[in-house]
């Protein structure tokens, strides 16, 4: 069945006034509304009845119909008079020469194109208006080409579908006896034609022809029916090919409320996958990209119906790729592409900038407090640590216990980071309880916050590859040291770092040497803030390879590499994956640059007079061992 245009109601009135608006939502993600009024303030007065309408429609063998109106006017005694009728038509591809109208068999020649509705005509009475308490009836006929279509359920049959003219309700009184009659062409029988959705209230043969008609008695021409019927294309010499696309944006054209919806949908699905694929980020560009696709929409209507579809499957493929890829924790960071490289981060910072698992990351923390004697080691496997007594104060409120910390560790010429205090605060909270059953996810939220932070303004990209570059060097140059005391001095100053690479057990195993960190060497300082733990025969503490000189499967599983490797497993269960959920999430993609570049300009344009500049604290290192990676309060470039 063909999805032709029913006649739109008309209007009686001599003016007219249309109000089209867009509306940009973006909590709604730039939904589009739009609509129309058509009541001018110079029709308010209008009032008047249509006691009863008749409309035949014949149709021609060129596709084309011709329709006839007679519509009887009862004008109230306290309405205005009735000087314009506007009269709808299907579309606008209509010719005014084959129009004719007359009011009470008194012929009328001035009909034009209206002012009023979108499609249609208007009919000037001039003299022949109808004043307020009298009545007249108005014939009006005239050809409507492209009429006829194809129809779609059937590839013999031809279908037309048409709507009454209407009138608003705030001018109408009253109801309406409507009849309707479609006259077929010659030679088709009465049982072939077959009405859509609206049954016949009569079909008769009429003389040489069919003709199929509908009635309501007590009709509402404030909502006028519409009615199809399909017949056999007998007599026709073309009809309107339709395609199920062309029906279905002509449904939507005729239904702008459902545009709204499915844009509606289609802008917020787009913004889900976009704003999980960038990470929160990219305002500027989702911005630009929802304004083009309302453009599309609004101008194109079947684009809808192209974009939703296209939008589910990005949906789809973008969980999908989220699912697929590590496990991604770092939030959005308002970088700059070419911000320059974040040099003096610490090795738990950089695993945190490398996206590295949170276990290991937590077993840089505990090893490097470990190593500075901040807390020592009472049990080996679970791994158990208690802060030293030298660092415990004498109350439990935070900023106290940090005060006593930095002070202690001042004297002592040990740094206390500021991400380690609540990994302290939980450790001596939980005195005596393993690492791997202690919940470290809230310090570890603290310490990716603090991470991203650093990060603002620089080069993620060129920060990642730089510190990389760092891992990479350290191991190649403790693989190249032979010598046993240089190695484990290297080894020392470099643990961290080294343990960043995946490659590390490496170094710490070979055939002739094991590892083991400074706080289970039976030789360390006995004064040294939490000394030593461990015995050369215990687990993680080998004193040498096995029988023959050869490294064995055994011997690497009771070095320390070997037991790092286990405590990372177990630390996997001290943090919470869910806890961890941080504003600005990252997706795969990161345009933080593309909006601060963004806000950069708008600050510059709305500033009309110049700022200073300001410049941060430098950062001077001086390492031994080219992989060293500076930490410098205030950090620079």
């Amino acid at each position: 069945m063909n999805m032709t245009s029913n006649l739109s109601w008309p209007n009686i009135t001599t003016k007219k006034a249309k109000f089209v608006g867009f509306i940009l939502t973006l909590s709604l993600l730039l939904i589009l509304s739009f609509g129309s009024h058509l009541t001018p303030v110079s029709a308010q007065t209008l009032f008047f009845s249509v006691p009863e309408l008749r409309m035949q429609v014949f149709i021609q063998p060129d596709a084309s119909a011709r329709i006839v109106y007679d519509i009887s006017f009862v004008n109230s005694p306290s309405g205005s008079v009735i000087d314009i009728v506007d009269i709808p038509t299907p579309h606008d591809n209509y010719d005014l020469n084959n129009m004719s109208a007359s009011i009470d068999g008194v012929g009328l020649s001035d009909i034009r194109r209206s002012e009023f509705i979108d499609t249609g005509v208007e009919i000037h009475l001039h003299d022949q208006s109808i004043p307020p308490g009298e009545e007249a009836t108005l014939h009006f006929e005239f050809v409507m080409p492209d009429m006829v279509y194809q129809d779609t359920t059937s590839g013999d049959l031809a279908s037309f579908q048409i709507a009454p003219m209407g009138f608003e309700p705030e001018f109408l009184s009253g109801t309406t006896d409507i009849w309707l009659a479609v006259h077929m062409l010659p030679g088709i029988k009465p049982e072939a034609v077959l009405y859509q959705d609206v049954p016949f209230s009569d079909k008769i043969l009429f003389e040489d022809h069919v003709v199929a008609s509908w009635r309501w008695e007590n009709g509402d021409l404030a909502d006028p029916p519409l009615v199809g019927v399909s017949f056999p294309q007998q007599g026709l010499t073309r009809v309107i090919e339709q395609s199920l696309l062309d029906i279905t944006r002509k449904w939507l054209e005729d239904n702008p409320t459902t545009r709204i919806i499915l844009g509606g949908i289609t802008l917020l699905l787009v913004g889900f996958a976009f704003f999980r694929f960038t990470g929160g980020t990219g305002l500027t560009v989702f911005v630009i990209i929802t304004a083009g696709l309302v453009f599309l929409m609004v101008n194109s209507p079947l684009s809808v119906l192209l974009v939703l579809p296209l939008s589910i499957v990005v949906v789809g493929l973008n969980e999908y790729g989220i699912s697929r890829r590590k496990t991604r924790y770092l939030p959005a960071i308002a970088q700059v592409e070419g911000g320059g490289i974040k040099r003096g981060l610490t090795a738990p910072e950089a695993a945190i900038i490398l996206e590295l698992p949170l276990n290991k990351v937590l077993t840089l923390i505990i090893f490097g407090l470990l190593e500075k004697g901040i807390v020592s080691q009472t049990n080996e496997s679970p791994l158990t640590v208690q802060v030293a007594h030298e660092f415990r104060a004498p109350e439990k409120k935070a900023k106290i216990r940090r005060e006593h910390r930095l002070k202690v560790a001042q004297n002592l010429g040990i740094v206390v980071r500021s991400y380690e205090h609540p990994f302290l605060d939980l450790i001596e909270d939980q005195a005596g309880e393993p690492v791997h059953k202690i919940d470290f996810s809230q310090p570890m939220k603290k310490l990716i916050q603090h991470t991203a932070e650093r990060m603002k303004g620089f080069d993620l990209s060129d920060t990642q590859d730089y510190y990389k570059k760092v891992i990479a060097r350290a191991m190649n140059e403790a693989k190249q040291i032979g010598e046993i005391p240089e190695r484990e001095r290297y080894l020392d100053r470099h643990l961290q770092w080294l343990l960043l690479d995946d490659a590390y057990p490496t170094v710490f195993t070979t055939r002739r040497y094991h590892y083991r960190p400074i706080w289970v060497r039976p030789f360390a300082s006995s004064d040294r803030i939490g000394g030593p733990t461990f015995s050369p025969s215990q687990k993680g503490a080998p004193s040498g390879p096995s029988y023959g000189g050869r490294t064995s499967v055994g011997d690497v599983a009771a070095s320390f590499a070997g037991w790092t490797e286990n405590t990372m497993g177990d630390l996997a269960s001290s943090i919470a994956p869910g806890a961890l959920q941080v504003k600005g999430e990252a997706g795969l993609v990161n345009l933080s640059g593309v909006d601060k570049v963004t806000g950069d300009v708008f600050k510059a344009l709305s500033t009309s007079s110049g700022g200073g500049s300001s410049s941060g604290g430098g950062c001077a290192c001086a390492c031994a061992g080219c992989a060293c990676a500076c930490a410098c309060a205030g950090g620079g470039r």
